[in-house]
């Protein structure tokens, strides 16, 4: 594993994986990969589902805009999943009382038993990627990406 020292002053003339954004990429892309590599032996399913699977909740509905609010998922790649796991058992669809463009969408007693299957793994896994770092770490970096979610929403990048 290589770990760029952290530059002391961000530059146009900073190495690559000394930028941000392409930092995050990578640790994104690893944590994804690892993700989906122990979903798949695990539970038998996509990183895909288990993103839907959470925004939908063990017991809960949502409908494809709710869970689209939630993931930030692409319309089109979260409408291919949902589709899926319609075919796979995993999600129930009905319509929705209020609105009749919408569908509500649930996990099926067999997307519930995965979710209780894999839920618990998935934690576990939380707690070692966490278990690395101490608490002030912890604390600055949710804090960081707070500021960096708000900051990713910008338009405009005066400093």
């Amino acid at each position: 594993m290589t770990i760029a020292k952290y530059p002391s002053e961000f530059n146009d003339d900073a190495p690559l994986q000394d930028v941000l954004t392409w930092r995050l990429h990578i640790v994104h892309s690893k944590l994804n990969v690892q993700a989906a590599r122990f979903l798949e032996e695990n539970s038998g399913i996509p990183l895909a589902y288990w993103r839907i699977m959470l925004a939908i909740g063990p017991s809960g509905s949502t409908t494809h805009s709710g869970i689209r609010r939630t993931t930030m998922m692409d319309k089109g790649q979260l409408s291919r999943c949902l589709k899926g796991m319609v075919e796979d058992g995993l999600v129930a669809t009905r319509g929705d009382d209020t609105d009749q463009r919408q569908q509500r969408l649930s996990l099926t007693a067999k997307g519930r038993r995965i979710f209780g299957k894999t839920l618990p793994k998935m934690r576990q896994r939380q707690r070692f990627l966490m278990a690395g770092l101490s608490k002030t770490e912890t604390k600055s970096i949710f804090s960081a990406l707070e500021k960096l979610e708000l900051a990713a929403e910008a338009r405009v990048f005066s400093v």
